[in-house]
C-alpha cells in the first residue's frame, strides 16, 4: 500500500542500508588491522581467549629466552674451564717431568716457573670469566647459585663451585706453596693435579648436564609459542580471503540499497505529482 505519512518501503531500504554499511565498516577495518577482533563487540568470548593466549605467548617466550640466557651462561663457564682443563694437563705434564730423578734443580726451577705461571692463569680464569657482568665462578668455598625461570617448567638451579679464591686455587692449588724445585714436591702436585683435574670433569659433567636440560627446555617452550600462536592466530586474525569476498559483496549490497532507497522515496514524489 502506497502512503504519504509512512513509506514503509523506504524505511526498510534505509534499515538494510544501514547494516550493510556497518558491515562494510567492519569488513575494511578487519582488512586494515589484519584482526578479525578489533573490539569487544566484535566476538566478546574470542576476544577473551585472545587475550590469555596472548600473556601466554609472551610469558612462554621469556622463558624461553631465560632458558637461552642460562644456556649461553653454562657454555662461557664451559669454555672457561676446558682453558683450565688444558692448563692442568699442561701443569701435569711439568709435574712429571719435574719428578723425574733425571733431571736437574735447575731445570726443575725453569719447570716451576712455567708451573706458577699456569696457577696464576687459572686463578684469573677463575676470577674474570663473567656473563653479562655477572661472576660466574664462586671466590669463596660457597658455590655461586644461578636459579633459571623456564615458565611453567619450573626453574632449574645452577650451582658453580670455585675456580679459584683470593689467596688459593679451589682445585688445591697454592701459588708459591705449591712447586716443582724439587722431586719430592713435585710428586705432591702430580697428586693435586689428578685430583684437580677429577674435579674441573665433575664440574664440565654437571654443566653438560645442566645445558642439555636447558636446551631441552628451550625447545619445548618454543613449541608452546608456536602453538599459542597459531591458536591465537585462528580466534584473533581476520581470514583475508573471506574478507575481500565480503567487502566486494557488501559493496554491491550498500550499492544496490542505495539505489533502492531512491526509488522508494520516488513514490512519495509521484504522489505529490498526482496532487497538483
Amino acid at each position: 500500500m502506497t502512503s504519504i505519512l509512512n513509506n514503509v518501503a523506504a524505511m526498510n531500504a534505509s534499515r538494510q542500508l544501514g547494516i550493510t554499511g556497518s558491515n562494510l565498516q567492519q569488513t575494511i577495518e578487519r582488512l586494515t588491522t589484519g584482526k578479525r577482533i578489533n573490539k569487544a563487540s566484535d566476538d566478546a568470548a574470542g576476544l577473551a581467549i585472545g587475550n590469555k593466549l596472548s600473556a601466554d605467548i609472551k610469558i612462554a617466550t621469556q622463558a624461553q629466552r631465560n632458558a637461552n640466557d642460562g644456556v649461553s651462561y653454562l657454555q662461557v663457564a664451559d669454555g672457561a674451564l676446558d682453558s683450565v682443563t688444558q692448563l692442568l694437563t699442561r701443569a701435569s705434564q711439568l709435574a712429571q717431568q719435574a719428578q723425574t730423578g733425571t733431571i736437574s734443580d735447575s731445570n726443575r726451577a725453569n719447570l716451576d716457573a712455567e708451573f706458577q705461571n699456569i696457577i696464576k692463569t687459572m686463578s684469573n680464569i677463575g676470577t674474570n670469566t663473567k656473563f653479562n657482568g655477572q661472576a660466574i665462578f664462586s671466590s669463596t668455598a660457597t658455590p655461586t647459585t644461578v636459579s633459571v625461570q623456564a615458565g611453567d617448567y619450573g626453574s632449574l638451579t645452577v650451582s658453580l663451585g670455585a675456580v679459584s679464591t683470593a689467596t688459593d686455587s679451589a682445585l688445591g692449588l697454592v701459588a708459591s706453596t705449591d712447586s716443582l724445585t724439587s722431586s719430592t714436591n713435585a710428586g705432591n702436585v702430580v697428586t693435586k693435579l689428578a685430583s684437580a683435574l677429577e674435579s674441573v670433569s665433575s664440574m664440565r659433567a654437571s654443566i653438560g648436564a645442566n645445558e642439555a636440560q636447558l636446551s631441552a627446555t628451550s625447545d619445548i617452550l618454543g613449541v608452546q609459542v608456536q602453538n599459542f600462536t597459531a591458536a591465537s592466530s585462528q580466534i584473533m586474525d581476520a581470514n583475508i580471503a573471506d574478507e575481500v569476498v565480503n567487502l566486494t559483496k557488501f559493496q554491491i549490497l550498500n550499492q544496490s540499497g542505495t539505489s533502492a532507497l531512491a526509488k522508494s522515496n520516488q513514490s512519495s514524489q509521484q504522489i505529490l505529482a498526482l496532487l497538483q
